[in-house]
């Protein structure tokens, strides 16, 4: 939701910047990295009590994330292993997250938080599966559900700032698994659909 709205208006205003970056040899794949080593950073100062300091860091390695794809469209160097290599590093970026809170409640015994955090962890994967799964199927399911990456870096960012990472955690699990029975509601009703339209043979 966050994310479709930002791209509304944020490929016009970072423009030029990009249109910089590019000029220097900067392409969306080195972006997509730079992104994943950011955000493990960013896990690794939580598993040491750096919180805020890791929130901050998240929040720049989301801002990557967000203007890969808009550098790889005004370099007109869209390719399928350019959106292969962010979805893989989205999923590992989102891992050494968790990992990184794991640690941290793991070290105060929070029980509460510490299953929070698997099951935010479970329904952001069993999401992203139900999308790969739905794809194998002919059904685009990319603008589907109310919550995507940056929704969820935005809220545990904000959950930090404020001393609320309790509460942001209990977003992520249940948003999470909400954006992902979307998904799963949306691609049955749409295989549905397919199956009940008549078929029409050519001579």
């Amino acid at each position: 939701m966050i994310s479709r709205w930002i791209r509304t208006w944020y490929g016009a205003l970072l423009r030029t910047f990009l249109h910089f970056i590019a000029r220097l040899g900067v392409t969306a794949n080195m972006l997509t990295v730079v992104s994943l080593l950011v955000v493990t950073i960013a896990g690794i100062l939580f598993a040491f009590h750096e919180t805020i300091l890791g929130a901050w860091i998240l929040l720049f390695g989301g801002f990557l994330d967000g203007i890969d794809g808009e550098l790889a469209r005004i370099t007109g160097i869209k390719s399928p292993f350019g959106g292969f290599l962010d979805s893989i590093c989205d999923h590992c970026g989102d891992f050494a997250i968790y990992i990184g809170l794991l640690f941290l409640y793991l070290q105060n015994s929070a029980t509460a938080e510490i299953i929070l955090i698997f099951v935010a962890l479970f329904a952001s994967v069993f999401n992203s599966h139900v999308r790969s799964r739905a794809g194998m199927l002919g059904i685009d399911t990319k603008t589907i559900g109310v919550f995507t990456r940056c929704e969820r870096i935005f809220l545990l960012v904000i959950g930090i700032l404020i001393s609320q990472v309790t509460i942001a955690l209990w977003g992520l699990a249940i948003f999470n698994s909400f954006s992902a029975l979307q998904r799963v509601i949306y691609t049955i009703r749409v295989s549905h659909n397919n199956k009940a339209m008549p078929v029409y043979k050519t001579l």
